[in-house]
């Protein structure tokens, strides 16, 4: 039996995004049995990232308003929606997830920006069953992308976005652009481009991972709260396939899904919320011991 965790992790100026993200799995729902399914969702409130004191709104009116989301949640076998004060980034939730929910066989990680439609879960449990089919245990699958912001993406972009101008993905209405766009089938990633691992993907993007793969690249704990997930997990990939082993990507070709760029406007909380960005902090720790973890991978 399938357990699929839905991971995301959260700021208080993303539950409108969360909860038209749940809004939109609800739909997903129907097409797919839901105690296969589980939520991990965390969400930060920490003095450390947010300065209460000179916010105009309480933390009390976002944990409010975070507990009053929980419901959409319910058609999922279990859920964990959580508020922890030592969990502060996406690379710390994901690293969470997997190391707290021992029968999941399978993590999605996805960010609350990301547009899909009502098939995604169906396409990806399909995709499940025809890699397990060919007794693949370690894997991840991905679905399409429209134009990017480099030509380095392109072996993640569908073929009817491959002539689309670079950023294609800034300026697109992301609602029309993402779901099917003709018959659906997995294939083989593999990134062509000089000096990149043959994996591609952005950790968020609706990306599947079996639990067999991050038992075998976990997300170090040294690397902090929040970092490079996809980049560790591709270059990881990248040295153990070179040794030998059989990791693999595959991806929903004709399956696309969108980050919201036009229509994710959170200007509105800045005036609320004082926060305190600690994206590059997080990031400088990530870096600083990145390679002596892939180092440790043998």
């Amino acid at each position: 039996m399938k357990k699929i965790v839905i991971t995301s992790f959260i700021m208080p100026h993303e539950l409108d995004d969360l909860e038209r993200v749940l809004v939109d799995l609800n739909k997903a729902s129907k097409y797919i049995k839901g105690e296969n399914y589980s939520f991990y969702i965390s969400l930060s409130v920490s003095d450390y990232l947010i300065d209460w004191s000179t916010s105009k709104v309480d933390k009390q009116f976002f944990i409010d308003r975070f507990n009053s989301l929980k419901p959409l949640t319910n058609w999922a076998g279990s859920s964990v929606m959580q508020i922890r004060e030592e969990v502060m980034g996406a690379f710390q939730c994901k690293r969470y997830a997997h190391n707290e929910i021992t029968d999941a066989t399978h993590f999605i990680w996805l960010d609350t920006d990301i547009c899909f439609d009502d098939r995604i879960l169906h396409y990806m449990e399909s995709g499940i069953d025809m890699v397990e089919d060919s007794k693949i245990e370690k894997y991840f699958i991905t679905p399409e992308i429209v134009k990017y912001w480099d030509t380095t993406w392109d072996c993640l972009v569908n073929e009817n976005f491959m002539n689309h101008p670079l950023d294609y993905c800034k300026t697109n209405n992301p609602f029309v652009d993402s779901g099917e766009i003709g018959d659906v089938k997995l294939e083989i990633v593999t990134n062509n481009v000089v000096g990149q691992p043959k994996t591609k993907f952005g950790a968020g993007w609706f990306t599947l991972l079996s639990k067999s793969l991050l038992d075998r690249i976990p997300l170090p704990e040294s690397m902090g709260a929040y970092g490079p997930d996809d980049t560790f997990l591709m270059w990881g990939i990248e040295k153990l396939n070179q040794k030998g082993e059989n990791i693999y990507q595959f991806k929903l070709k004709n399956y696309i899904v969108c980050e919201n760029y036009i229509y994710r406007d959170r200007k509105h909380y800045d005036s609320l919320i004082s926060r305190i960005d600690r994206k590059e902090e997080f990031k400088k720790t990530a870096y600083s011991v990145f390679q002596n973890e892939i180092d440790k991978l043998n």
